[in-house]
């Protein structure tokens, strides 16, 4: 099957990085739509997105809704089986695409690789060169790739996925188990731990394509920088419950508790049903 690919670039007020993000798209060695989704960016955004012209569809809105309703607006518009998330301040090893795109099948449910952390402060303007890339991979099933996403965080920002996965954990902004949320927190941690557990395999490629930008206004960074604080706390539980939605939702699939419960159901239903008829 031949795969088209969407790169999803959500920003707000990164007129400073977003050159970098949208030039390391176009730069990708398999052709690529690329979306930039700007919520009420009031900096120079708007001019430089316009400056690409046809390149890129620009997608702006005057009220900034939050990163999640961002995230959520640029898969809603992406016309590709597949989608990147590459946020404004990370960037991308011009053969990232092609070379995870070439190791997906329908029994894979994602590609994900390495990454780099660049600190912005200190290298603003990186012009460091990539390396070519190895053919080094691996391959996680059910039990190899459970233990990695319970774990930690598989960005992503290093991943390449399925539109339709993605868009059934982002609409969960919080999920029924909990009472937390935080920009986005949760969702896009379901959206890269879900497909090691939907399909057969998920592939690991074991080299750094993707480079973050580290800086005090990054979303994770100024979450956590004082571990006490409410903020803190708040991104912590709104993983916490995520990772909780997820376990109880493999354990009701695996036991079949839903067909259990269906059957439970219908037979109410029936026994009532004959009860009414005899009365």
């Amino acid at each position: 099957m031949e795969y088209s690919v969407s790169i999803l670039i959500p920003t707000f007020n990164r007129g400073h990085l977003i050159k970098r993000a949208i030039n390391s798209s176009l730069e990708q060695t398999f052709n690529c739509e690329i979306i930039v989704c700007d919520h009420g960016s009031n900096d120079e955004t708007y001019e430089i997105c316009k400056s690409y012209g046809e390149k890129i569809n620009y997608i702006r809105r005057e009220n900034d809704y939050g990163l999640h309703f961002c995230e959520i607006e640029s898969l809603l518009a992406a016309k590709s089986d597949l989608i990147h998330f590459c946020f404004d301040d990370d960037w991308m090893h011009p053969k990232y695409i092609e070379n995870s795109v070439n190791l997906f099948n329908e029994k894979i449910g994602m590609v994900y690789c390495n990454y780099e952390l660049v600190n912005l402060e200190e290298e603003l303007i990186n012009e460091k060169g990539w390396d070519n890339p190895k053919d080094i991979f691996e391959r996680l099933n059910f039990f190899s790739g459970g233990i990695r996403v319970f774990q930690g965080l598989i960005s992503p920002s290093c991943a390449l996925l399925r539109k339709s996965d993605a868009l059934s954990c982002m609409y969960l902004t919080n999920n029924l188990l909990s009472n937390n949320s935080y920009s986005g927190v949760g969702p896009d941690w379901l959206m890269t731990a879900m497909p090691i557990f939907k399909y057969k395999n998920c592939i690991h490629i074991n080299e750094k394509l993707v480079r973050f930008g580290f800086h005090r206004s990054s979303i994770t960074v100024d979450a956590q920088k004082d571990f006490s604080s409410v903020k803190a706390k708040n991104f912590r539980a709104a993983y916490a419950g995520a990772r909780l939605y997820l376990l109880i939702s493999i354990i009701i699939k695996k036991l079949k508790i839903e067909s259990v419960y269906f059957f439970l159901e219908e037979t109410y239903r029936g026994i009532r049903s004959i009860l009414k008829k005899n009365n």
